[in-house]
């Protein structure tokens, strides 16, 4: 009996250990197929036919690879400026990040037109399509808001601070007795994050340059789950009926800039 006994408690015990560093050193393996099947998604994308689409300037792919190769970050910034007709830097930046994308667009201000400067891919990824209500959700915030300050000894090779929480974001927190929103959310280089948006650290240089030469008090960010121009969404949660009135603003916010 006692022999059995032993026996059953190194089974569990081996069972266990398993299990534990399975959860920990097997998650690469195990969320994705969790995250798809079991987590309800609250903001799920729908395609918008008849919306307008943006203008696409095609550009030889083969071609900028080639120049890349042989450029710094600013000469490849000062090309794109070019590119973009801009004989100086823009006076005012509007940065437009798109979650379900996964990409950053820069518009720079010419006089009283909005003109595409450039694209630049999220290198990673982390939490869901919908706002961003506590510290620890993984959450890219979602919403309109400014640059508080560049870092230049960021762990992330270059770091812009998002000022999230914003007024509104701390308004709907209130109401629903939320507390502890999180924040220091960045626009940085390198490929990890955790409710940050990375862009890789040679894209960081060229917008990390961008902007001081702009001035963060001249730069908005719109932060959103999908690319309202052409998509909408279908929003699921019902805990949180404020969702609708944030896309309004954000769809809003997003009209100017149509043509690229």
């Amino acid at each position: 009996m006692k022999e059995f006994i032993v026996g059953f408690l190194f089974s569990f015990l081996f069972i266990f250990i398993s299990i534990v560093a399975f959860y920990f050193l097997g998650r690469d393996i195990w969320y994705p197929y969790y995250k798809k099947y079991f987590i309800e998604k609250d903001i799920e994308p729908i395609e918008c036919p008849k919306c307008p689409q943006p203008k696409i300037i095609e550009r030889n792919i083969t071609i900028i690879k080639k120049e890349e190769e042989n450029l710094t970050s600013t000469q490849r910034l000062k090309r794109d400026l070019a590119d973009s007709d801009f004989v100086i830097y823009p006076k005012k930046l509007t940065l437009i990040g798109l979650k379900h994308e996964r990409r950053l667009e820069v518009w720079g201000k010419r006089d009283k037109e909005w003109r595409h400067i450039h694209d630049y891919d999220f290198t990673s990824f982390s939490g869901r399509l919908g706002p961003k209500l506590k510290e620890g959700d993984r959450q890219i915030p979602e919403g309109i808001y400014g640059i508080s300050y560049l870092n230049p000894n960021s762990k992330f090779h270059l770091s812009m601070r998002i000022n999230y929480p914003n007024k509104f974001d701390k308004e709907m927190a209130k109401r629903e007795k939320r507390t502890n929103l999180g924040g220091d959310i960045m626009i940085h280089g390198s490929d990890v994050t955790i409710g940050c948006i990375p862009i890789g650290d040679d894209k960081i240089e060229e917008l990390y340059y961008l902007a001081q030469k702009v001035g963060i008090e001249n730069i908005k960010v719109i932060l959103s789950p999908v690319d309202f121009r052409n998509m909408s969404v279908n929003i699921k949660d019902k805990k949180h009926p404020w969702y609708k009135t944030l896309y309004s603003k954000i769809t809003k916010e997003m009209k100017p800039f149509t043509s690229k």
